[in-house]
């Protein structure tokens, strides 16, 4: 007649044991994930207080509000974007370029670009981020876009070449212009939602790299200081 109740008792304890686990496990996972957002804090502050970074003050702002978020696990997510060969192959040049990055999920997508050039709508910022050498700046970058793939296009324009048409544009008062739009070698083309769909010839894009594996892959056209002849017809259109 005692058997249920010892049964029912050795339930009980079972049932409590594992829940003091559980809890147990998650107060260990709350305090490693914790430990790894104070060195990341601590990194930020370091930097900051050398005057070391170019990152403005909204910047770090919104940086230390995306570490604060308990939600924000891409903060504390290890990758390779740091590494010193993916950042020597990104801001390799950096006094003579424009430096931008975009974010696919697909490596045949970023093949096909490196073939045929980089694709994109009336505002080339939409899906290019500009980028320069900082490194807490490019990690707050890094982190707001990594959602978006794991390789990562890198196109490089030259600031020499990018000012002249830019002193052109202001010079016709053709505000609504970009200087990306006029650095194509083909007409765009209209896609299913009606908007331009312009093309970045395929020796701005430098190559791209995988920030999870730190693969780099290099386009042997690429030439930032590539100034076709296409160009100044481009700007004739407009004036």
């Amino acid at each position: 007649m005692y058997l249920p109740l010892i049964y029912t008792h050795s339930i009980t304890v079972s049932f409590e044991f594992l829940l003091i686990i559980a809890l147990f496990v998650y107060i260990i996972y709350l305090h490693f994930t914790l430990a790894k957002k104070n060195i990341l804090l601590k990194t930020c502050f370091e930097k900051i207080e050398k005057n070391s970074s170019k990152l403005d003050k909204k910047d770090i702002i919104q940086f230390l509000e995306n570490i604060k978020n308990p939600d924000y696990k891409k903060s504390v997510t290890k990758d390779r974007i740091l590494d010193k060969k993916i950042n020597n192959f990104i801001f390799e040049d950096e006094s003579e370029i424009k430096l931008f990055l975009h974010y696919t999920p697909s490596k045949k997508i970023v093949d096909k670009i490196i073939k045929e050039g980089f694709m994109f709508t009336n505002s080339f910022y939409k899906t290019a981020e500009y980028i320069y050498n900082d490194e807490l700046y490019l990690v707050q970058r890094h982190h707001e876009h990594k959602q978006f793939g794991d390789y990562v296009i890198v196109i490089c324009i030259s600031k020499k070449i990018f000012n002249i048409y830019s002193d052109k544009l202001n010079e016709y008062n053709l505000a609504d212009i970009t200087v990306e739009q006029i650095l194509t070698e083909s007409n765009p083309i209209v896609d299913d939602n009606n908007d331009l769909i312009y093309t970045l010839p395929q020796q701005f894009i430098k190559g791209y790299f995988n920030f999870r594996e730190g693969t780099i892959v290099k386009n042997k056209s690429f030439d930032f200081n590539y100034n076709s002849k296409l160009f100044d017809k481009n700007l004739d259109k407009y004036k």
